[in-house]
């Protein structure tokens, strides 16, 4: 019995057990990995009480205009009514609690300033630990090492990471015109670069005829250095792929989803090792990909949520597509607006290449122009 796509998803989050093996790696070799432990703050940033802005720091003293400038060696404390020269960034002595920034000051004297009645205590002063706190958590567990995680990271001095070490992928076409040599693999080399693109390694790319029996003996040496294996074609009704799957000799996950148009496509272990199994058709390959393949790839990797992040766009052409299914529907989104693809049959071949992103429809035939929609892009969004 065909499953709903929620289903197929549930069972890639409770069926297949995300990698385990980490390793230690340089702060720049880390990003976009996926941190393996929690990380936490050694000390507090600032160490010390530090200024925001070039000017003077002074002991405030409510309503006084007028404001002694003390010259180094400063004391232990800065007394209520004096002050000193400060720098942007420069830490604060003890006694001083606000800073007059430079462009605020009435009038300055050698040894005196005088600043405005409006002045607020502790204005421009960046407090101890402001910025980071003393056991604060810097990064979390499953949780991606972005160029903003590293600010912190390397601002308390460390210089190397912990992460899951990078997902390996092997793929296997299946097809006698494949190893013939009569049609390319493009197939294959696009899922590679997909795959390259999601932050995984790509181990080996082979080419098979339909032979069940070697088809099994290139699973069982692919699936000795990947972490999962992928295969595409011979999954229609006669096919050598799909009878493997249908005698159990491969274990299934699932066989039967309701998505469109990478129908069919499965989900099967072997030797405890997940096999993706996608259509042979280009984009019914690519887009059960998007739908089936990046949240396995997210879940192996650890990722918190198995489903990328997306927009809601406004649909700006009327949509037809099948009902009682999940469909996706390729197409461009400029970050407000969605307009799909000409076409999006699975046997289309180069529409993907003019698309930024798809959306995905659940159990409805019509999407109108001007309904709200959600839109995944391939890559991260352009930066307006």
């Amino acid at each position: 019995m065909p499953i709903s796509y929620h289903e197929a998803l549930q069972i890639i989050q409770t069926q297949i057990k995300p990698l385990h093996v980490t390793q230690t790696l340089p702060l720049l070799k880390a990003i976009n990995r996926i941190a393996s432990s929690d990380v936490y703050a050694k000390f507090a940033l600032p160490k010390h009480p530090m200024s925001l802005k070039e000017g003077y720091g002074i002991a405030f003293e409510p309503n006084t205009v007028m404001y002694t400038l003390l010259n180094p060696p400063y004391p232990t404390t800065i007394p209520l009514g004096y002050g000193i020269r400060l720098s942007t960034g420069e830490s604060i002595p003890q006694g001083a609690d606000t800073i007059i920034a430079e462009e605020d000051v009435l009038f300055e004297r050698e040894d005196s300033i005088k600043i405005p009645l409006h002045v607020t205590q502790a204005q421009h002063v960046k407090k101890e630990g402001e910025d980071i706190e003393k056991g604060e958590l810097l990064l979390k567990k499953c949780e991606r090492i972005s160029a903003q995680k590293i600010t912190a990271l390397s601002s308390q001095g460390i210089s190397n990471v912990k992460a899951f070490q990078k997902l390996t992928i092997s793929i296997l076409s299946i097809g006698t015109q494949l190893a013939t040599g009569e049609i390319h693999n493009s197939n294959a080399m696009s899922l590679a670069a997909r795959v390259i693109e999601l932050g995984g390694k790509v181990d080996e790319i082979v080419i098979c005829e339909e032979d069940e029996a070697k088809i099994l003996e290139k699973l069982k040496r692919l699936i000795q250095k990947a972490d999962c294996v992928i295969t595409t074609g011979a999954l229609s009704r006669h096919d050598a792929m799909r009878h493997l799957l249908e005698t159990k000799i491969v274990t299934p996950l699932f066989h039967h989803v309701r998505i469109a148009p990478a129908k069919p496509s499965a989900l099967t272990l072997f030797e405890n090792k997940p096999i993706l199994h996608l259509p042979g058709l280009p984009l019914g390959c690519m887009l059960g990909f998007e739908m089936i393949g990046v949240p396995l790839m997210r879940h192996l990797s650890h990722q918190l949520c198995i489903i990328p992040d997306f927009i809601t766009c406004i649909n700006q052409k009327r949509i037809t597509c099948k009902d009682n299914c999940m469909s996706a529907i390729p197409g461009y989104s400029d970050g407000r607006s969605f307009v799909n693809a000409p076409y999006y049959e699975a046997g289309r071949l180069n529409i993907l290449s003019k698309c930024n992103g798809y959306t995905l429809v659940e159990d409805k035939e019509v999407i109108e122009e001007g309904e709200e929609i959600p839109f995944f892009y391939f890559t991260h969004p352009p930066v307006s």
